[in-house]
């Protein structure tokens, strides 16, 4: 795994204001927190992964007032990942 600080072509640095990129596995991850016209901030989160169409993207936008649910659940699923928290069996759809 790879990470690194990378501006895409393209975005404006006044939008983006933090951007962290990860590569794993034939994917690459992207955490760009960006500033709105307002001036509000939010995250998204994004993978991209070459497909044979092309690339195919995905992304999650977090909000400042989930940035801590949000942390909350990332940490909680990364120690049950390393085997070492307590796992919950996923809620019925």
């Amino acid at each position: 795994m790879v990470s690194g600080t990378k501006w895409q072509e393209g975005e404006s640095m006044r939008q983006r204001l933090f951007t962290e990129q990860v590569k794993a596995r034939g994917r690459t991850y992207f955490f760009d927190v960006r500033e709105t016209k307002g001036g509000g901030r939010y995250l998204v989160i994004s993978e991209s992964r070459r497909t044979e169409a092309g690339h195919e993207r995905n992304r999650v936008v977090v909000f400042p007032d989930q940035v801590g649910e949000f942390e909350e659940a990332l940490r909680k699923a990364a120690q049950a990942l390393r085997g070492g928290g307590p796992q919950r069996a996923a809620k019925p759809a």
